[in-house]
């Protein structure tokens, strides 16, 4: 229990670091606060004036002088709180945009892994949510509330002024309002978390629906995807009915202790009315000083209430900002653009228990080898690339560039030395020259070089709009093939000095296929190319040919 209360005050503290860089935008809400204090303690005063003085005396300069004044009040009130809220907006979109970019900033730091039992639009779902949850304590209500105490204590003052035993009477609710929001909201944070898990596990299905929309058309799956549809929502709104209701039953029990008090001032106060002991005016000044207390009060204790519905959103987004980064080193990898010596001593990799898939792999790649990978699907040949390329950490043994341990330079810099086409290339929604020169500092000319080289400028030519026609949701307005030959341009434009090739001519035909080859053997005479593939056609021309099997690489000097 201790370690709970321990742990929810280090979130809490942590979401309210957040108000920290908005130090002088916070004294100058307090002013204003105190400004809407001092002008919400004269206006019952001001009122009990226009009543007991004015109406019942008939004395019309003091009722008009007192109701000038109120409406003075009233406008210098309104004209902070309209200071304080413009502040307020203020601080929180900046807050808003500071978490963003924080959370934007540790995804794309994050290691791949992360990624692999995820979907997309479950992960931007729940940072979405966790990031406006997180924030609100940057809203004005939240913040606000500590300026509730000024209110409270003014109020106070007016209350015993007025009526010492009137005013015990209302202090009376305060533990009943306390007592109250203590059990609803442990019920509220229970609420919230249950919340986020099913919204969780929507955004999940849903997505993967969609991703999968063919497969559904294809194998006729809409009504069984309906049905499973129709039956996360309701267990969604399920749990949503419970915290509405939780936060109805607060809002209820409220209203009942507010109005309860009103109606007890009435009682009292028009028994001491009638006894002459209190004026009307003082009766009504006495019920809005206790609307000065009881509605802070309310919101003060409310806060808790507050934090149960934020606590879950800080423990998921603070556990996702502390998850570990990929590893990045601190040396520099040495001037000039060239290619290194590569390494694998002994390296081991695993995905699991049980399932090792590289069993103590070495090799040596000297600067500008053309080497080809071949072996059956699953040996690990793509394993092999993602560690090269720190996307993975090996099990055991050593990567090194040069003799170095390649963790030890910046992961940016290292990765800038290889140009990579994968099996299946990941096209963003952009026009086709958007995604060859993903940088956006290229010139016109080295895009077209580069599409012509890769065989992609035939097929653009037959588009209207050429190099600037959109390529779709992950590239779904071009074929296989098409997609491939701008996966190579963006290669062959990026010029780095070592290129990895997975299944690179895979969709093309024959003759685009010769092509590729001829650039590879001929075009690329002073890069180091490492080639993953099954047409065992391509490697006429390459270095050497490494046969990878049960885990084990083992070299092969001739074509298979």
């Amino acid at each position: 229990m201790e370690g709970t209360k321990k742990r929810r005050r280090e979130l809490l503290f942590r979401c309210l670091g957040y108000l920290l860089p908005y130090k002088k935008e916070l004294a100058a809400a307090a002013a204003a606060l105190l400004g809407v204090t001092a002008a919400g303690f004269l206006q019952p005063l001001a009122i009990r004036k226009i009543m007991d003085d004015g109406m019942i005396e008939k004395d019309m300069a003091g009722i008009l002088l007192f109701s000038c004044l109120l409406g003075a009040l009233v406008v210098a009130s309104q004209a902070l709180e309209f200071f304080q809220t413009r502040v307020f907006v203020k601080i929180h979109n900046a807050s808003y945009e500071a978490v963003s970019l924080q959370v934007f900033d540790k995804v794309l730091r994050l290691r791949k892994d992360f990624f692999t039992d995820r979907k997309n639009g479950e992960i931007i779902n729940c940072l979405t949510l966790d990031m406006m949850q997180v924030t609100s304590v940057t809203d004005r209500y939240i913040v606000m509330s500590a300026g509730h105490v000024f209110r409270i204590v003014s109020g106070s003052a007016g209350l015993f002024l007025i009526s010492p035993g009137l005013a015990m009477a209302v202090l009376a609710m305060i533990p009943l309002k306390y007592l109250s929001v203590r059990r609803l909201s442990a019920q509220r944070e229970k609420n919230m978390g249950e919340d986020i898990e099913a919204n969780r596990r929507f955004s999940r299905w849903f997505d993967d629906t969609l991703d999968g929309i063919g497969e559904v058309h294809l194998w006729n799956l809409g009504g069984q995807r309906k049905e499973t549809f129709g039956r996360l929502l309701r267990e969604l709104l399920a749990v949503r009915e419970k915290g509405s209701m939780t936060d109805a039953w607060n809002l209820f029990t409220e209203m009942v202790l507010s109005w309860g008090v009103d109606v007890a001032l009435y009682i009292l106060g028009g028994a001491l009315v009638c006894r002459g002991d209190l004026t009307v005016g003082a009766v009504v000044a006495f019920i809005s000083y206790s609307g000065y207390v009881t509605g802070p009060v309310a919101s003060l204790i409310n806060l808790k209430m507050h934090f149960a519905r934020i606590l879950p959103s800080a423990e998921r987004l603070f556990s996702f900002l502390d998850r570990e980064e990929e590893s990045s080193g601190t040396r520099r990898l040495p001037e000039g653009v060239c290619a290194p010596v590569l390494c694998f001593d002994g390296v081991r990799f695993s995905y699991g228990e049980g399932r090792e898939v590289l069993k103590g792999v070495s090799f040596r790649i000297m600067p500008g080898e053309k080497v080809a990978f071949i072996g059956k699907n699953g040996s690990g040949k793509s394993t092999i690339f993602n560690l090269l390329l720190r996307f993975y950490e090996p099990c055991g043994g050593e990567i090194t560039a040069d003799g170095i341990p390649v963790g030890e330079f910046p992961v940016d810099e290292y990765r800038g030395l290889f140009s990579v086409v994968s099996q299946e290339p990941y096209l963003f929604m952009d026009s086709i020259a958007g995604n060859v020169d993903l940088s956006g500092k290229r010139s016109r000319e080295e895009v077209e070089k580069a599409l012509k080289q890769s065989g992609a400028a035939e097929f653009i030519g037959k588009f209207p709009e050429g190099e600037r026609t959109q390529t779709g949701n992950k590239g779904t307005k071009l074929s296989g093939g098409e997609k491939q030959k701008l996966a190579v341009a963006r290669a062959l434009l990026k010029d780095a000095p070592v290129v990895l090739l997975d299944e690179a001519s895979s969709g093309y035909d024959v003759e685009s296929d010769a092509y590729l080859h001829h650039i590879i053997t001929h075009e690329m005479e002073e890069k180091t190319v490492l080639m993953i593939t099954h047409h065992y056609h391509q490697l006429e021309g390459f270095d050497r040919i490494f046969y990878l099997e049960d885990g084990r690489l083992r070299e092969r000097l001739n074509t298979p």
